[in-house]
């Protein structure tokens, strides 16, 4: 009977550690909630949406974060930055990823 236990108890543990070990594979590969990247761009405004703190920008390459040129939208913080641009302008920016949430900290016309 004790060795029954003991066998039941190892196998018990064994499979938490496999499974714990299974779980921290999957989750390396994804964006965690609290992680925080930082980058610097360039490009140019194409939209701004006041009422939603976001602009749109056409930018270049951002390898701080591996990302290729496109076009995105990001959020302001502070939704005030957002006052010093206009759509069409060339701006340089720096911004955060915060997981999955793409946010302009600082943004300059050129």
């Amino acid at each position: 009977m004790k060795k029954t236990l003991l066998a039941l108890a190892v196998l018990a543990s064994l499979t938490t550690t496999t499974a714990s070990a299974q779980a921290g594979a999957f989750i390396q590969g994804m964006p965690m909630k609290g992680a925080v990247k930082v980058g610097r761009g360039s490009g140019v405004v194409t939209a701004i949406d006041l009422k939603a703190a976001k602009v749109t920008i056409k930018h270049g390459p951002i390898a701080a974060l591996s990302w290729p040129a496109m076009t995105m939208a990001f959020t302001a913080i502070p939704p005030a930055l957002l006052k010093t641009v206009k759509v069409g302008q060339r701006v340089d920016f720096a911004m955060r990823m915060r997981g999955s949430v793409a946010e302009v900290t600082a943004i300059r016309a050129r």
